[in-house]
């Protein structure tokens, strides 16, 4: 069970219809990491990818992870408005180095 679901109720979060190939995946990733606050969906085109939150990249063993700040490891949460897909991205400046 989501541990925030009674926070939620009666709003309209944004729920995935699919996910993003591994392609896609790599080209928001790479997007990301050239400009954080111009990520084009691969499919749909500029502007219509938010972030919708900063996650540890760490998952608890209940398979949770903690709300962060984008600083240090961490991962995004990405959501397209227009496809209705969304991806966790490893985005973090410490990742893989």
């Amino acid at each position: 069970m989501n541990r925030i679901a009674h926070l939620l109720e009666g709003t309209d979060m944004p729920q995935p219809t699919g996910p993003f190939s591994d392609t896609e995946a790599l080209q928001l990733l790479m997007a990301y990491r050239k400009d954080p606050s111009d990520v084009p969906c691969p499919t749909c085109g500029p502007e219509m990818i938010e972030v919708l939150a900063f996650i540890e990249p760490e998952i608890d063993p209940d398979g949770f992870a903690s709300v962060t700040d984008p600083e240090g490891d961490y991962a995004a949460a990405l959501y397209c408005h227009h496809c209705e897909r969304a991806i966790g991205i490893l985005a973090g400046a410490g990742y893989g180095g």
